[in-house]
């Protein structure tokens, strides 16, 4: 097949679609990519890019076609609505430079669903079918992460992720407990299908773990989302009982200057380590030297539908997992026995929890890593995920 993907982020941004795109290549499939000159998550262009150099460039055997956009600066409101539209504009108008023919129309889509009128647009101009990658569900997702709350700009978005679902061909979904929501938007729950994140080849079990401190890692973007102030509350808690662990902290975002204020009002110093952003083939040696990977987001209905994909690296990395978490990742984590789950924002469970996992055997750890990572080869290998996508493709 002739596949065009459709998608605001690419290489050298780390998105699971650098991948996906690769692996299509391997699998024989001819592939080219329309996306945006690279700004996440900074929101400045990487070196070697800026906005008046429309571009075409080969990655990996594959051509990419490179679309203005206003970068999303301070990622405030304003920066990432200007973000979101000027890829709608100049990605629409980049499809008129990009010859040949397609067979089908990929179109990855985290925050923003906007990616996908430009995808539609790909899909007309080359008489290809559709389909799109439901990573976050709009606009509840902007609105539970971003704080927005003005009534008519949902009503638009709501109105915008409607026409995107009702003219693709095909919709995946990262969650099934997506497939509600979606079919509240009207549309036919044939048209639905699951596809689960999964991880890169590179994330691996590494057995090595030498320090002497109990040490628990969360690693991703830093945001409202991640729900982060959790940790701050727990280190509270557990310095009341005199218990010493060590949060290591790997990444970057727009809540890492609070939270590093936070825990220096709250004199917190000794509970954090931040490592800062780290490449993501080196994430698997990182882990290895921790005792318990973290993931958490906010308290949120539209949240508690979501899979993080932090779920798929940290289980085929074969660790123990904690999580402070609602709905169907809680679900996961506690039904596969890989760790233990807390509720969102209940931060005298995360600490009980906590406890439990410090004052644990190693077999026992060791027995929870290894359930996850089973669970992870039958539910969310890449093989599994790629035959799937492909065997849709293909009909």
């Amino acid at each position: 097949m002739k596949i065009l993907i459709v998608s605001q982020y690419y290489y050298p941004e780390n998105f699971k679609i650098n991948d996906l795109s690769t692996s299509l290549i391997a699998k024989g499939h001819h592939v080219e990519v329309l996306t945006a000159i690279p700004n996440y998550p900074k929101g400045t262009f990487f070196k070697g890019y800026n906005f008046f150099s429309r571009r075409k460039e080969i990655i990996n055997n594959i051509n990419v076609h490179r679309a203005r956009i206003i970068p999303r600066f301070n990622g405030n409101k304003i920066s990432l609505s200007f973000n979101y539209l000027s890829f709608v504009v100049f990605g629409s108008i980049e499809l008129l430079f990009i010859k040949g023919r397609f067979d089908r129309i990929f179109i990855f889509a985290p925050s923003p669903i906007t990616v996908g009128l430009v995808g539609i647009l790909a899909s007309y101009r080359f008489k290809a079918k559709s389909y799109i990658w439901v990573q976050d569900l709009w606009p509840e997702s902007v609105s539970a992460a971003a704080g927005l709350k003005n009534k008519f700009i949902l009503l638009i978005l709501n109105n915008i992720t409607k026409i995107i679902y009702s003219l693709t061909d095909h919709i995946f979904i990262q969650s099934e407990a997506f497939k509600s929501y979606i079919i509240e938007q009207d549309v036919n729950e044939k048209k639905i299908s699951y596809l689960p994140n999964y991880a890169e080849d590179f994330y691996r079990p590494i057995n090595r773990k030498s320090e002497t401190i109990f040490s628990i890692i969360f690693a991703g973007n830093i945001g409202k989302a991640q729900n982060l102030n959790i940790l701050i509350e727990a280190a509270k808690l557990l310095n009341l009982k005199s218990i010493s662990v060590k949060f290591k902290i790997i990444g970057d975002g727009s809540y890492l200057a609070e939270m590093k204020e936070n825990i220096q009002l709250n004199s917190l110093n000794n509970y954090f380590e931040f490592i800062g952003p780290q490449s993501p083939n080196k994430m698997p040696e990182f882990f290895s030297k921790s005792d318990v990977l973290f993931l958490s987001l906010i308290k949120s209905r539209i949240f508690s539908y979501t899979i993080p994909s932090k779920l798929q690296t940290y289980m085929a990395c074969k660790k123990p997992i904690l999580a402070s978490i609602d709905g169907i990742t809680n679900k996961i984590i506690n039904q596969s026995k890989c760790g233990y789950a807390s509720s969102s924002n209940d931060s005298v469970e995360l600490v009980n929890n906590i406890i439990k996992l410090k004052n644990s055997d190693k077999s026992i750890l060791e027995k929870m890593s290894e359930n996850g990572y089973k669970y992870y080869k039958k539910n969310f290998a890449k093989t599994v995920v790629l035959d799937k996508l492909i065997s849709k493709l293909s009909n």
